[in-house]
C-alpha cells in the first residue's frame, strides 16, 4: 500500500520530492499546505490534486485527510513546529535540510519520534552526489593510504541575509557542506573548534563567515572555511591521504574527482548511485524503507543529529573562544 503524504510547502524546492514521490509506486500525496496562491496551483497541477487537497495549514490538512507521513519543506526557522506537530498527530516525517536551527529542537524531535516508533529523515541531497560516497569508499577502503586532513573552502555569493534565525550562514548554509564534509569522511568527530567573523564591509545581522577545524577519532582533522556574503562564488574540498589527495572544486560540485600527486592530476571515476537514482529519488527511497523496513538510512533523523551537534559545537565554540568535546 502506498504511503499517503501531506506535503507542507508546494512549490519551490518542496516540487522536487513533491514530483518524485507523485511519480513514485511507494508513495501518494493526498494534500498540500502552503499560504502562496500561486505555489499551491502550481503544486496541485503537479501531484494532479484537486482544490479540495489545498490547505493553508497543517491542522487543516491532518483533519481532513488521512495519511501517513507528512513532508516538511519550508522556512527553516518554521521546520521545528511543524515536525512537533507530525509527529504529535502519528505521522513520519521527512524534512528539507537543514532538520532544525537548534540542536535542541532536532533532538526533541528525534527522541519523540523514537519514543513513538515513527520516521524520520533529513533531506540532506548534497552528500549523495556521487563525489562523495566515492570518496568516502576511497577512505575507508585506504586506497591511496590513510587520510590525515581535509579542507573545505565555501564562498557563496548569495547577495542579502537569510532568514531570520541564529548565526545565519551557519544553519542555514554551514550546515549543509559540513554535513556533506562528514559523509565523505568515515571517521567519528570528536572535538570542534570554530570562530565566526562579519567582515568590517559586511551588513548581515549574524556573523557570514566562519572558520571551523573539526578532529576525529583517529587523528584526522578536517577545516571549513565557507561564507554566503562572498564577492564571488567558488567550492573546493580536498583530502589529503599519505599518497595522494582526492580532490574536486568549482562553482558547483559536479561528478568529477580529481586525482592530486604533486603536479600531476587526473580524473577519476566516480561510483554509480544505487540504481541509477537521483539524489531525489534516492531521499524517496530512503524515506519509504526506514517507513515499511524500519531501517536506519545515511539520512535518519538520528545520524542527522552528528551533523547538528558539530554546527551547534562550532557556535559554542565561536562564543567561548574554546574547543568544544563532542559527547
Amino acid at each position: 500500500m502506498a504511503i499517503r503524504t501531506i506535503h507542507v510547502g508546494a512549490w519551490n524546492r518542496a516540487r522536487s520530492h513533491l514530483g518524485v514521490m507523485t511519480q513514485s509506486e511507494d508513495f501518494e500525496p493526498v494534500a498540500l499546505v502552503d499560504v502562496n496562491d500561486d505555489f499551491m496551483a502550481q503544486g496541485l497541477d503537479l501531484a494532479d490534486l484537486g482544490s479540495d487537497a489545498a490547505h493553508s495549514s497543517l491542522t487543516e490538512a491532518l483533519d481532513r485527510h488521512d495519511c501517513d507521513a507528512v513532508v516538511v519543506v519550508t522556512p527553516v526557522v518554521i521546520h521545528a513546529p511543524f515536525i512537533d506537530e507530525a509527529l504529535a498527530a502519528g505521522k513520519h516525517v521527512m524534512v528539507e535540510k537543514p532538520f532544525t536551527v537548534s540542536l535542541e529542537d532536532a533532538e526533541r524531535a528525534v527522541a519523540t519520534a523514537e519514543a513513538a516508533g515513527l520516521q524520520l529523515l533529513v533531506t540532506q541531497n548534497d552528500r549523495l552526489n556521487p563525489v562523495y560516497p566515492t570518496i568516502r569508499r576511497h577512505l575507508g577502503e585506504e586506497t591511496y593510504g590513510p587520510p590525515g586532513y581535509a579542507v573545505m573552502i565555501h564562498h557563496k555569493a548569495r547577495g542579502g541575509p537569510y532568514h531570520d534565525s541564529p548565526h545565519m550562514h551557519l544553519w542555514q548554509q554551514g550546515v549543509h557542506q559540513i554535513d556533506t564534509l562528514l559523509s565523505a569522511i568515515p571517521r567519528t568527530p570528536v572535538r570542534v573548534r570554530g570562530i565566526s567573523v562579519e567582515p568590517a564591509w559586511g551588513t548581515w545581522p549574524t556573523p557570514s563567515l566562519v572558520h571551523s577545524i573539526i578532529e576525529f577519532d583517529d587523528g584526522t582533522s578536517a577545516t571549513y572555511v565557507g561564507t554566503s556574503q562572498a564577492r564571488h562564488s567558488e567550492f573546493q574540498f580536498t583530502v589529503e591521504c599519505e599518497e595522494a589527495a582526492l580532490a574536486t572544486s568549482g562553482l558547483r560540485t559536479n561528478d568529477s574527482l580529481l586525482l592530486k600527486r604533486g603536479a600531476e592530476v587526473e580524473s577519476i571515476p566516480t561510483d554509480p548511485p544505487p540504481g541509477g537514482m537521483s539524489p531525489e529519488e534516492q531521499i524517496s527511497d530512503m524515506f519509504a524503507r526506514q517507513i515499511n523496513e524500519g531501517v536506519d538510512t545515511q539520512l535518519s533523523g538520528r545520524n542527522n543529529l552528528i551533523t547538528i551537534r558539530v554546527i551547534d559545537a562550532i557556535a559554542r565554540s565561536t562564543a567561548s573562544g574554546e574547543a568544544v568535546d563532542l559527547g
